[in-house]
């Protein structure tokens, strides 16, 4: 008993002497979470917008809908890394959309013949020597896209051809995060995806 007290006394001791740790500061930057719409449902509000034309508008008037540049870049440039695919995207979204709207919808990009290749077959193109000389269009929907810090501003109008007057517009707010980035390897929720090997 005479030696089992000293060795208490001394882990006892030795517990106070120790200093309590120091609260851990989190250094985990806080993850961006993944916009909660596809491009597609974001188009959707650009859509539904455009529908209320302003002007008499004849149901068999075709309408073409052509890509969205920068703002700042109208005759050059679209929007760089996910903003080119955003651009396309918004656009392909466009076409189908307001066919299912019931519009008489344009693609323009028809080739005069079907491309066949060993893995692929096509006919689109935006060759303008292999497209169809006849173009029969009324109205055409345009855009341009505007990058905020978080957002890409949208900015749509159904123009006729003829006259020039803007007979609808739409806006919408499409987060930067809304289309794959470029790197190799990205997580989304709890999964990881690879794009390339």
């Amino acid at each position: 008993m005479r030696l089992l007290l000293p060795l208490l006394f001394v882990n006892l001791t030795a517990c106070s002497l120790t200093p309590e740790p120091e609260p851990s500061i989190n250094t985990d930057a806080a993850k961006a979470a993944m916009a909660p719409y596809t491009v597609n449902q974001y188009v959707n509000n650009l859509s539904i917008q455009l529908s209320h034309i302003k002007e008499p508008y004849k149901s068999t008037a075709f309408i073409a809908v052509t890509s969205f540049y920068l703002a700042d870049a109208l005759d050059s440039k679209l929007a760089d890394g996910q903003g080119a695919g955003l651009s396309q995207q918004i656009q392909e979204s466009l076409i189908t959309q307001f066919t299912q709207l019931g519009y008489n919808t344009i693609e323009y990009r028809l080739e005069n013949s079907l491309n066949l290749s060993s893995n692929a077959d096509s006919i689109l193109s935006r060759d303008i020597s292999r497209l169809q000389q006849r173009q029969n269009i009324d109205f055409v929907i345009t855009g341009t896209l505007t990058r905020q810090q978080h957002a890409y501003i949208a900015n749509a109008r159904m123009v006729n051809v003829k006259t020039g007057h803007v007979v609808s517009a739409a806006t919408t707010e499409i987060p930067i995060n809304v289309m794959w980035g470029n790197e190799k390897i990205q997580q989304r929720g709890d999964y990881i995806y690879r794009s390339e090997y």
